[in-house]
């Protein structure tokens, strides 16, 4: 699927897929992040524009309880890997960004109560067409004062699935010195550059319009939602460092992930939508 950039064929191969999954029950409890009324304004944005902001940040209370356990788990730079595990209040010279283990993310009950929040499974059902596959889980520090932007700080699309969108949570404020998500409103849908590689923000700018890039700046406990297929970055941060945690809903297993189901206690989640990550 990485290698089917053509758009009409992409689209058939989604809907087909989608068909053969089909749709779940899902329960309607209280949501963490969306508004009862506002469940179908979400999906729709995320189809026609590619992103929705969410209605509720992740409150004070459960943001500290993620950082305090980010405190006892260890992070590494995945482009790195030979280097020691990252203290990100002194991280090396050459490391962009570090991330968590995602075993460690799935072992933590409010991280799956956030990945499995109610209202946030319906809007992304409804943008799939099809129950959706929690594909991922990851957190990363993203570290300011280096040089020049790298790997993912440079814009481009993820081809991870036919279809699938990403939920990110800022755990740190965020400023426009502090690296923002940068996403390029209604590229998702575009035919426009689809091959695949990293692109410069003059490519993107003449491709979509310098008035379709957009900085999603806010407070820590901000949400939203993202197709990104769309294309997008996440900017160099320039002095501050950011926390960002990430949930990926997909119709398929991403390939190039390796998954080894972990067992949970009180496991109360959709069997179906968790099956990668944990056991029932």
């Amino acid at each position: 699927m990485r290698k089917t950039t053509n758009k009409p064929i992409k689209n058939f191969a989604t809907f087909l897929n989608s068909k053969l999954i089909g749709k779940a029950t899902l329960t309607n409890s209280k949501s963490l992040f969306i508004k009862d009324a506002n469940k179908k304004v979400h999906s729709a944005n995320l189809i026609k524009h590619g992103y929705t902001i969410l209605d509720y940040k992740l409150n004070e209370e459960a943001v500290n309880t993620i950082i305090e356990y980010s405190r006892r788990i260890e992070c590494h730079d995945p482009y790195r890997p030979q280097l020691e595990p990252i203290d990100p209040s002194a991280p090396p010279k050459d490391t962009h960004v570090a991330h968590f283990s995602r075993t460690d993310l799935v072992n933590f009950k409010p991280i799956l109560n956030i990945a499995n929040d109610p209202a946030l499974l319906e809007v992304v059902q409804e943008f799939l067409g099809a129950k959706p596959t929690i594909s991922n889980i990851n957190m990363w520090w993203s570290f300011g004062g280096k040089e020049q932007a790298e790997h993912a700080q440079l814009f481009h699309r993820d081809f991870d699935d036919w279809k699938f969108c990403k939920l990110f949570i800022y755990l740190t404020d965020v400023t426009d010195t502090s690296g923002p998500h940068i996403y390029v409103k209604d590229s998702s849908n575009s035919a426009k550059l689809r091959k695949i590689r990293r692109y410069s923000d003059a490519e993107v700018e003449n491709a979509f319009g310098k008035e379709n890039i957009l900085s999603f700046t806010d407070k820590r406990g901000a949400a939203f939602l993202v197709d990104t297929f769309g294309f997008h970055k996440g900017l160099l941060p320039k002095v501050e460092d950011r926390l960002l945690l990430q949930v990926q809903y997909s119709l398929n297993p991403i390939l190039i992930e390796e998954y080894q189901p972990v067992q949970v206690s009180d496991f109360n989640y959709h069997q179906y939508i968790n099956r990668l990550l944990i056991k029932a």
